[in-house]
């Protein structure tokens, strides 16, 4: 079984088209075939450790894989370009120093612009991230292929890292060590980090050691990791609330303190009197102008066409944000009795944001899925990853034309099931 898993991974990255969705779903639908298999039928932890093992051995198919699925492994390599050369990713916009001799000299080709999926934006990638884009930036002076790989070699050994960190946590909230494979096994995780070079799994990686540390009570040590996942993603922002009542006023405020002068300290390197500008309004575009695979927020549009005629983005999408932030603050405020309770407030916050959200990408189902290995009672999270590979339908047509019927097929999946296991499991924050 292991090895036809592998044949699978072997096809997604060297022979799968992005635009052949029928081979895609296949392929996709065969690996949680025999994920769904392996995982339900492993409990002890012999078999546990040799599975792991194996699932490094998927990820290490991808090492020389051209990224199939995704192009942003391009804008990567641009910032990486621009740093390593001395010049500051955050201030330049693609499309303005293409043809400049800043862009020349920095290396920056044409092959690598025609690659871009956002030229007309600053970049938006927190510090930790443009640090890591600069090894991608150094190598691909020996090529493109020399540069993917200095990006993927990172996330490789996050990712056997996070596996291992996930383990040492089910060990102190005394669930079974196989919960892991649910994480290390999943076929989306798998592809979309290792194949398609995403950061989440680093971002989940710092994620875990905090918590980790936190359940140590090593609040400083655990500050820092936490500054250091939010300086790869955002996300983590959401969650500091969540920590308040576990930790108490006194520690979370010293918590915060640590975690913003940490996180503070990974800008230095970019500090400019632009920089802060340039990346909120970088995100700022972010939430009202892309839109992907989105729910609540497409039917909010779909209202809105119909009420005054055109697409409201520009007002939903801050308003979404909006209601995002404060139904998370009611979810952190409710009673906190123990880290597992923690965990399951932060699968659930993830999930309102991504509910919410006006762009919902495949690999944002990373955090969740690593989430759920701690929450064994909803597993909406692992269907959620299998479905979501439907929304890649987009590239079928050079316009990128998303098919909504696959969309509602999605989410009606998606919300059903987690209606139904609330119901089944009644108290949402028991311990």
């Amino acid at each position: 079984m292991a090895v036809i898993l592998a044949a699978i991974y072997v096809c997604f990255g060297y022979f799968l088209d992005r635009t052949d969705f029928t081979s895609l779903v296949i392929l996709f639908g065969s690996a949680f075939v025999f994920y769904f298999y392996l995982v339900f039928t492993t409990h002890d932890v012999e078999e546990t450790d040799f599975l792991l093992w194996v699932s490094m051995g998927f990820r290490a198919i991808f090492i020389i894989a051209i990224p199939c699925l995704s192009d942003d492994f391009y804008r990567f390599l641009w910032d990486g370009k621009l740093f390593v050369h001395g010049y500051n990713p955050y201030l330049f916009i693609p499309s303005e120093i293409i043809h400049t001799d800043m862009g020349s000299s920095a290396g920056l080709t044409q092959e690598l612009y025609k690659g871009l999926n956002s030229p007309n934006y600053y970049s938006v990638y927190p510090p930790i991230n443009q640090l890591l884009f600069s090894l991608g930036g150094f190598f691909s002076k020996y090529g493109m292929l020399a540069g993917i790989i200095a990006l993927r070699v990172p996330i490789l050994i996050a990712e056997f890292f996070t596996i291992k960190y996930i383990r040492r946590l089910l060990e102190m909230l005394k669930l079974p060590q196989s919960n892991v494979l649910w994480y290390a096994l999943n076929p989306l995780v798998i592809v979309e980090l290792s194949g398609n070079l995403h950061y989440e799994g680093m971002m989940m990686l710092c994620i875990v050691i905090a918590i980790y540390w936190l359940m140590r009570h090593k609040w400083a040590g655990a500050a820092i990791w936490w500054a250091m996942a939010i300086s790869i993603k955002l996300i983590p922002l959401l969650f500091l609330p969540l920590l308040l009542p576990r930790i108490g006023i006194v520690k979370s405020v010293w918590f915060y303190i640590i975690t913003g002068l940490a996180l503070l300290f990974t800008f230095l390197p970019f500090l400019d009197e632009q920089l802060i500008y340039h990346i909120t309004s970088s995100i700022d575009l972010y939430f009202r102008t892309f839109e992907f695979n989105a729910s609540i927020y497409y039917i909010i549009r779909w209202l809105g066409f119909k009420s005054v005629g055109y697409n409201i983005i520009q007002t939903a999408g801050p308003i979404l944000s909006i209601i995002t932030f404060m139904l998370i603050m009611g979810v952190s405020f409710y009673k906190n009795d123990s880290w597992l309770v923690v965990l399951k407030k932060m699968l659930f916050a993830y999930t309102i944001y991504l509910l919410m959200a006006t762009t919902v990408c495949p690999w944002y189902m990373v955090s969740l899925i690593a989430l759920s290995v701690f929450i064994p009672e909803y597993k909406y999270a692992i269907l959620w990853s299998a479905l979501i590979v439907l929304s890649y339908a987009v590239y079928r047509t050079s316009e990128y034309q998303e098919n909504y019927l696959l969309i509602w097929v999605e989410y009606l999946f998606i919300i059903g099931w987690l209606f139904y296991e609330l119901i089944k499991n009644k108290r949402l924050f028991k311990n």
